[in-house]
């Protein structure tokens, strides 16, 4: 069986991509809209303005009319500094050249794209995984591991802030290990495009090429040889990586040194007067417990992942641990690591811990659990494969197909919950959460199960109906993704009285009603229950 599989391994990993890649064509129109998903729609024809009015400024006019009004003054202005538009611009460019009009095309053209961009960075991770462990079914392992992360797999269709961002950050931390390992002005200038991509998403990804520059100037004292050969490449990074960053984003063209120091402002001065839901409590957004993300990590992560997680942290921790007391004493950083493998391994150990350090050391805005730190993940993954290869060398040595068919087997329930819960698997938590996960945690926090709430009245009725929020979510974002002949007959009001129909996610922003209290008037009774593990995510209610 091990030689079958070894040498058919390329045509084997080719039927996962394609299985893979047909399962999300199959199934990318089955999401709801998330919450931010209209104001990052408005940043990308924002920032599509500035280019036209370079470039195109005949165009200028056609722009303000699709998105109503004069964008300037549109209030998610306020996001472009941080957000960045590498995603959100060829969107609106897109959705402009092919004159996309309806809500749901639009919408749906976004859904396939960030899935579309998630499932290219899978096939890096891949390769990442196999660049370290050089065994393709490692590899397999470690990218179904990824796909059959339940919370992760159901945001690769709708969220293009948080998915897209980490998928930036998987292709160019395997761009960022070839620049290490063959430095060069190939890899140097692939590096700082990329680079510069990624922190036109989030700024927060200056983590990973500070982390790579550090580590590339400790090797060049650490050779003896052709310094000058290397540092040619640094040099080169260090010159075009700014000049992209700037390329690339248009806020920065009016005045680069300016907007970018604002964007770094910005992060820490945006406030943001809403509550989230966290071990029974609301808390504000602005003001998060240090084990906000840790906890979040914790709960809604498959158990498997978080084991091999243990294993493989704990030792690369000790390690680097003791190699960092070695230098202490001998003054001397030739022992940090002693292959590339081993270099491999503690820039994944430094991308998952740094990140948190931040985010408890700087008391970054936090809320709809930890979607701002989904970019540590993949690293929290190769961490995994790291306690996977201990196991495998210690325990299983000459018999690895036995490991493999084991860990298989336990993915296996995962993906069969994503199954059974399709397509709400981003309301996802493990035993850790405890049974009843909706007194403790906020749960449908992005709205996306809104879309199958209102498509369940419209197809239950002939009639137009009126329907009414029960909590903080945006009905009438929900409902631009819906098939035309189920918006027509869909009226949203904010006068309760007047509703045939309430709807309910559970999520207040405000802070003032827990998830377990929500109560509908005495003239409305349960219509019908989106369920994930025996609670309610989403209820409906109708008028008797």
């Amino acid at each position: 069986m091990s030689t079958f599989l070894n040498s058919n391994n390329k045509l084997l990993t080719f039927i996962f991509f394609v299985i893979f890649f047909f399962i999300g064509i199959f199934i990318f129109s089955d999401y709801g809209i998330s919450i931010d998903e209209d104001n990052t729609r408005v940043v990308g024809f924002l920032s599509l303005e500035s280019v036209f009015k370079i470039f195109s400024p005949e165009n200028i006019p056609k722009i303000k009319e699709i998105i109503s009004g004069q964008l300037s003054e549109h209030p998610s202005l306020d996001i472009i500094p941080t957000s960045g538009v590498a995603f959100d611009l060829p969107m609106a460019f897109l959705e402009f050249i092919f004159q996309i009009e309806d809500s749901r095309q639009y919408y749906l053209l976004r859904h396939f794209s960030t899935f579309l961009f998630f499932f290219i960075s899978s096939y890096f991770f891949y390769l990442l995984i196999k660049q370290r462990y050089n065994s393709w079914i490692i590899s397999i392992l470690g990218t179904i591991m990824l796909v059959a992360s339940p919370k992760i797999f159901a945001n690769s269709f709708y969220n293009n802030k948080d998915i897209i961002f980490m998928s930036f950050f998987i292709i160019n931390l395997y761009l960022a290990i070839n620049f290490l390992e063959k430095p060069n002005y190939k890899t140097s200038t692939i590096f700082a495009i990329f680079s510069a991509l990624m922190i036109n998403v989030r700024i927060l990804g200056l983590i990973l090429p500070s982390i790579i520059i550090i580590f590339y100037i400790i090797n060049i004292f650490r050779i003896e040889k052709n310094k000058e050969k290397n540092i040619n490449p640094l040099i080169t990074f260090l010159i075009l990586f700014p000049v992209f960053i700037f390329l690339f984003w248009p806020f920065l063209w009016s005045d680069p040194l300016k907007n970018f120091l604002f964007s770094f402002k910005f992060l820490g001065d945006h406030i943001l007067t809403i509550h989230t839901f966290y071990l029974g409590q609301y808390i504000f957004a602005t003001n998060p417990p240090w084990h906000y993300h840790l906890v979040w990590i914790l709960v809604s992560t498959p158990l498997l992942y978080l084991s091999l997680f243990a294993i493989g942290f704990i030792f690369l921790f000790l390690r680097t641990t003791k190699r960092l007391l070695k230098i202490e004493k001998n003054d001397s950083y030739i022992d940090l690591w002693r292959s590339n493998r081993e270099l491999q391994d503690l820039i994944f150990l430094l991308t998952f811990i740094i990140p948190l350090i931040v985010a408890v050391n700087f008391k970054s805005i936090s809320y709809d659990s930890w979607r701002h730190l989904f970019f540590i993940y993949p690293s929290l993954l190769l961490i995994s494969m790291f306690g996977l290869n201990l196991i495998r060398i210690y325990f299983f040595k000459k018999k690895n197909n036995y490991l493999y068919i084991l860990i298989l087997a336990l993915i296996i329930p995962n993906i069969y919950w994503m199954y059974k819960n399709h397509p709400h698997q981003n309301i996802y938590f493990n035993f850790f959460a405890g049974k009843n996960f909706n007194k403790k945690f906020e749960m449908d926090f992005s709205g996306t199960s809104n879309k199958h709430a209102l498509e369940y009245i419209a197809e239950k009725e002939d009639g137009k109906v009126k329907i009414f929020n029960l909590s903080t979510t945006d009905l009438n974002l929900s409902k631009n993704i819906l098939k035309n002949t189920n918006r027509q007959k869909i009226s949203i009001t904010n006068d309760i009285n007047d509703a045939d129909y309430i709807i309910n996610n559970f999520r207040d922003w405000r802070g003032i009603t827990r998830p377990d209290e929500f109560i509908a008037p005495k003239n409305f009774e349960i219509f019908h229950e989106i369920k994930i593990d025996g609670i309610s995510i989403n209820t409906i209610y109708k008028k008797y």
